[in-house]
């Protein structure tokens, strides 16, 4: 069983280190190493936190992720794997 390769300029990886992947959320561009994101990552991506203010909402949806769950719609407790390139958009909406 091989535990380490060869990458570009003959770095050494191990299966453990993680890849980092560009994604873009609300268009903005960020690095992201983990294999999955989840609900509230994303949002304290787009937004810097999460509002505990209790008439404020979330709306997540993703495209060009993995094949298995290219585009869809997350909700609180969700995560997705994801893909370099993933594109996230996040609206927070004031329930009145």
């Amino acid at each position: 069983m091989e535990s380490e390769r060869k990458g570009e300029n003959d770095k050494v990886e191990t299966p453990d280190q993680k890849k980092e992947v560009i994604i873009f959320v609300n268009s903005r561009e960020k690095a992201w190493s983990e294999k999955a994101i989840d609900y509230e990552q994303v949002i304290i991506l787009a937004f810097g936190s999460i509002s505990s203010n209790p008439d404020i909402s979330y709306s997540v949806t993703y495209k060009k992720g993995n094949n298995d769950r290219p585009e869809g719609i997350m909700v609180q407790g969700d995560s997705v794997k994801v893909k370099d390139g993933m594109r996230f958009n996040v609206t927070q909406t004031n329930r009145s």
